[in-house]
C-alpha cells in the first residue's frame, strides 16, 4: 500500500483525536490570535463610550442556555463597559430562562474570584447614604468612602444597586412590556427581582420611561430583536443595538443598512471583537471567554482546512482521480 493510500485510509478516530486536541489546548494556553473589530461592533462600543452617569441603558438577556455560548459573552462585555463608565443599566429578559442568564452574568462580573470584578453594594447596604439625601453617583461614592469603605485591590469599582443597576428580570408577552415601558417603566416592573420598589431607586427618578433611555442592547437568540425594533425604535426612536447568534446575523444586517440600529455583534466573533476593544482600552485585564473561544474556533478551522488539502493532494498524487474516471467509463 502506497503512502497516498495510507493517507486516504487513515482511521477516522485519529482525526477526531486531532480535532479534540485542537479544541482543548487553546483553553489552557490561549494563543491570542489577532482579532480586528468590525465597524458594526466599533459603533456600539463608541456609542456606549460616549455615555455617562447621566445617561441610562437597557440590556436585554433575550436568549436561552442553547445560545449562551455566543450571547452570554456579549451581555457580559456590554455590562462590563457600562459599569466601568458608571452608566445606569436596567436589565431585562425576553424569556424566563433569560432571567437566569442575566443573573449568571451579574454574578460573573461581581465575583471576587475572577480577579477583575466590580464590588456589588446591595440596596440595603447603602440605605443610610440615601437617607442623607445623596442620589448623584459621585456623591454616593464619596459618602461611601467617607463611611470607611475601601475598594478591594482587584475590584474595578463599585456597583450600587438602585443607582448603577436595576435587575428587572422577565415578564411574559415581552413585546407588550416594551410597549408599556414607552410610557412608564414602573407600570411594568413595580419592583426588581429582589422585591425592591423601582420608584425608590435614584436611577428610576431620572429615567422613568424608555423615552428617557439612551440605548437598548438586546443579546438575542430569538425574535426579541424585532420586538425591540418595532416597539422601541420605530415607536419612540429608542437607539437600539443587537447582539445575535452567527446564524441570525445576516438576517439583521438590513437594519444596519437602513440606519435603524447602532450596530451589531454577530456570533462568537462579534463578542470577541467587543472583548478586544475592552482589552485594548484597559476595561479588563484578561481576554474574555469569546476571545479564547475564537482561538479554539480558528485552530479547529485551520486544522480542518489542512486535512482537506492533504486529502486532496493524496487523492490526485496517488492517481485515484484517474482510477475513478476509468471505473465511471466501465
Amino acid at each position: 500500500m502506497s503512502i497516498w493510500e495510507k493517507m486516504l485510509n487513515v482511521d477516522r478516530r485519529w482525526i477526531f483525536l486531532l480535532i479534540g486536541i485542537a479544541c482543548v489546548v487553546p483553553f489552557f494556553t490561549p494563543l491570542g490570535l489577532p482579532i480586528l473589530p468590525s465597524q458594526e461592533v466599533i459603533s456600539i462600543y463608541d456609542y456606549i463610550e460616549d455615555l455617562s452617569t447621566d445617561n441610562a441603558m437597557f440590556v436585554g438577556f433575550d436568549f436561552d442556555p442553547g445560545t449562551a455560548a455566543e450571547n452570554m459573552p456579549m451581555g457580559v462585555a456590554v455590562l462590563r463597559h457600562a459599569f466601568a463608565r458608571n452608566v445606569p443599566v436596567f436589565i431585562t429578559a425576553y424569556t424566563p430562562l433569560g432571567q437566569g442568564m442575566a443573573g449568571m452574568a451579574i454574578d460573573e462580573l461581581t465575583n471576587p474570584a475572577t480577579g477583575d470584578y466590580f464590588e456589588y453594594v446591595n440596596w440595603d447596604a447603602w440605605a443610610e447614604i440615601r437617607d442623607q439625601g445623596f442620589t448623584e453617583r459621585a456623591d454616593i461614592e464619596e459618602a461611601w468612602l467617607a463611611a470607611g469603605n475601601t475598594l478591594p485591590e482587584n475590584a474595578r469599582g463599585w456597583i450600587f444597586e438602585g443607582r448603577d443597576i436595576a435587575f428587572l428580570g422577565y415578564l411574559p408577552y415581552f413585546h407588550l412590556v416594551i410597549l408599556g415601558m414607552s410610557s412608564s417603566i414602573v407600570s411594568q416592573f413595580p419592583t426588581d427581582v429582589g422585591g425592591t420598589p423601582l420608584e425608590e431607586m435614584p436611577m428610576y427618578q431620572d429615567h422613568k420611561s424608555l423615552r428617557d433611555i439612551d440605548l437598548a442592547v438586546t443579546t438575542a437568540g430569538s425574535s426579541a430583536c424585532v420586538a425591540w425594533i418595532t416597539y422601541g425604535r420605530e415607536k419612540i426612536g429608542l437607539p437600539i443595538a443587537f447582539g445575535v447568534t452567527a446564524v441570525m446575523a445576516t438576517d439583521y444586517y438590513i437594519y444596519i443598512q437602513s440606519g435603524q440600529i447602532i450596530g451589531q455583534m454577530g456570533g462568537l466573533r462579534g463578542a470577541a471583537e467587543y472583548e478586544t476593544l475592552l482589552l485594548d482600552n484597559d476595561y479588563c485585564k484578561n481576554p474574555g471567554k469569546a476571545y479564547i473561544g475564537m482561538d479554539v474556533q480558528n485552530i479547529a478551522h485551520l486544522l480542518i482546512i489542512f486535512l482537506v488539502v492533504l486529502g486532496n493532494i493524496a487523492f490526485f498524487a496517488g492517481g485515484f482521480n484517474k482510477k475513478t474516471k476509468l471505473k465511471g467509463r466501465r
